[in-house]
């Protein structure tokens, strides 16, 4: 009679800890969807119902010309100049460090182990403790302000990261493999584009993403190399546009949704890689 009793008695603790956690994961999610959601409220509501109704009311009509007079103003050009940068950064950067990376893990030479640890040492230094011999080396280059010294610098600074996740991943790949093709006759090329590569997918898709992100929101490298306006990149052009139209609230939050909409659809498109990438890395 006892046992009878005691398993609706479990059963009832058991359901009470699971509401509990869904309503925390709940109250969590919209906290977090908080300025997400105030910031689609303001940009598609045009100023005087901002003005009257503030940014948390429901906008009396859609005004969807905010995107396009924000993007007219100025925003184009950013946008344009983002994804020229992001788009030249992350494939080079990434199969620049792919190949180090499998260059440290399946290529046997005396000083891998230290070429990796001197390699991660970029991982510790700070950007900021680079920048007066970056600005010296970029002069004598002529490579301020212009976006093909941006994206070196990207590229650089992007290679630590990206040889540590590459390097773990490849390390899951089978040394039996490896051998195997040599034994064929394939070189060490061959052995890279057309197995360990492809095999590392799941990773190079991961660091696509953390790369591109990270790529798409910089801002102290932009804001110290680009000087003019006509090659200015989205976050430092949000900045511009803030000082211009401080009191647009409608543009404003309409050209930061313009900016945050490409960085969504690529973790939405590609998240179900991401987890079985990061997991592979890390062992």
């Amino acid at each position: 009679m006892s046992q009878a009793l005691s398993k609706p008695a479990h059963f009832h603790r058991k359901w009470t800890k699971g509401a509990l956690f869904y309503a925390a994961l709940l109250l969590a999610a919209l906290i977090w969807f908080t300025p997400v959601i105030t910031l689609i409220l303001t940009a598609v509501k045009d100023a005087g119902d901002f003005a009257v109704n503030g940014a948390f009311s429901v906008p009396k009509s859609i005004r969807w010309a905010n995107f396009s007079e924000a993007w007219e103003t100025g925003v184009k050009n950013y946008f344009w100049n983002s994804v020229i940068v992001t788009g030249c950064k992350v494939p080079i950067g990434i199969i620049l460090e792919s190949m180090a990376a499998f260059a440290l893990t399946h290529m046997e030479f005396k000083w891998a182990d230290r070429v990796f640890a001197y390699i991660l040492i970029g991982l510790i230094v700070p950007i900021q403790m680079t920048l007066v011999p970056l600005t010296l080396l970029m002069n004598a280059l002529n490579l301020i302000d212009t976006l093909t010294g941006l994206i070196i610098l990207y590229i650089g600074f992007g290679i630590p990261f990206g040889v540590l996740v590459m390097r773990g991943f490849f390390r899951t790949v089978p040394t039996a493999i490896i051998e195997a093709a040599r034994i064929d006759g394939a070189s060490y090329f061959r052995i890279f584009f057309r197995i360990a590569l492809p095999l590392a997918m799941p990773a190079v898709v991961s660091l696509c993403i953390l790369d591109g992100v990270a790529t798409w929101n910089e801002f102290i490298l932009a804001q110290i190399f680009l000087r003019s306006d006509s090659n200015r990149t989205l976050p430092l052009g949000l900045v511009e546009f803030y000082t211009q139209f401080s009191t647009q609230y409608d543009q404003l939050a309409a050209a930061v949704l313009i900016s945050v909409i490409p960085v969504v659809l690529v973790f939405v498109f590609f998240q179900r890689y991401f987890v079985r990438g990061m997991s592979g890395a890390v062992k």
